[in-house]
């Protein structure tokens, strides 16, 4: 019930406060919660009976004629007009790509993970106890290049159907019920969002925690120190992405935060920036790790090159707002 009476709101929240349009927003939510207890009472569940009772008493010019969604061809050449199926399959296709890049990214990092989890379970001791065989050393690499290979794979595959959508550097057009069924969906999608970046942030301060306390009980040179470094940032990283590109999709179809009109110059350029120096840092990772086999070491490049690309997006966009103003 709380998804509807979210809905409600979202619908009259660009509308002025009268007593007309309280009585017209007290009707809709009434006729709403009718028809969902009615649902509710033929035995529909709770998702499907909110999402009848929004389509059959959801259409704001029921109520009132005061705002109507602009027309498709009324659309500049930079704005696309979706129907509210083609945000639902838009919707979908998000998320498997969220899940995508989040998995894509966790396998990349779980991969030198799984090559110093093989090298202690196979007893490889860097310095104590000389080398396994050489078959061995070989045989550990594989899970690396096996993860890698699979994360890769998905970047490719989903990317591409990415590409399909056509959305990029456009501003999406809604009706105006289908606008205010995403308002409501975001608002409850945020708590959820905040919990799980609120967790990615604890597992990556913990990383380096679990290596030292790893370290204190299992000695300095064993193995699985790096594995519980790289498994807690994988996770949190995981979570980052994961909900991050869906709360990203939401904002994307209400053209709100960073995709507001006034942003979209600016989020261009950022986009280059990214598109260029995280493709580059991971590059020096691998090459790190392969060529100088400086694993341990070397995934302090991605944390470096985060901070210095949130510093640099925070000067771009004051001294875009700073020229406007002049």
């Amino acid at each position: 019930m709380d998804t509807i009476s979210n809905y409600v709101d979202s619908v009259f929240a660009q509308l002025p406060t009268t007593p007309e349009v309280s009585e017209q927003k007290n009707a809709m939510l009434s006729k709403m919660q009718a028809k969902y207890n009615q649902l509710k009472a033929e035995g529909k569940s709770e998702h499907e009976a909110i999402s009848v009772a929004i389509a059959t008493h959801g259409n704001i010019d029921d109520f009132t004629g005061s705002y109507q969604a602009e027309s498709p061809a009324e659309n500049p050449q930079n704005e696309v007009y979706l129907t509210p199926e083609q945000v639902d399959e838009y919707i979908d296709h998000r998320h498997h790509f969220a899940w995508a890049m989040a998995t894509g990214v966790f396998l990349c990092i779980m991969g030198p993970a799984s090559l110093f989890l093989g090298q202690y379970l196979a007893g490889y001791r860097d310095g104590q106890g000389g080398r396994t065989s050489d078959l061995m050393d070989i045989l550990t690499l594989v899970p690396l290049f096996i993860f890698v290979a699979a994360g890769v794979a998905l970047f490719i595959l989903y990317g591409m159907k990415e590409q399909q959508f056509e959305l990029e550097e456009k501003r999406v057009q809604l009706d105006s019920t289908t606008y205010s069924r995403l308002k409501a969906d975001h608002k409850a999608f945020r708590p959820r969002l905040a919990v799980a970046v609120a967790i990615g942030v604890a597992l990556c301060i913990l990383a380096p925690v679990s290596m030292l306390l790893s370290v204190v009980f299992l000695g300095e040179d064993n193995g699985l120190s790096l594995v519980f470094l790289l498994s807690f940032i994988a996770i949190g990283v995981f979570l980052f992405i994961f909900y991050g590109i869906q709360d990203e999709t939401y904002e994307k179809l209400l053209s709100i935060g960073e995709f507001a009109k006034d942003k979209a110059e600016k989020n261009k350029v950022v986009g280059i920036v990214a598109g260029v120096v995280f493709p580059l840092a991971a590059a020096i990772y691998l090459i790190a790790g392969f060529v100088y086999y400086a694993w341990a070491s070397a995934w302090i490049i991605f944390p470096i090159v985060g901070i210095l690309f949130g510093i640099f997006a925070t000067v771009y966009n004051g001294y875009m707002d700073l020229k406007k103003k002049k």
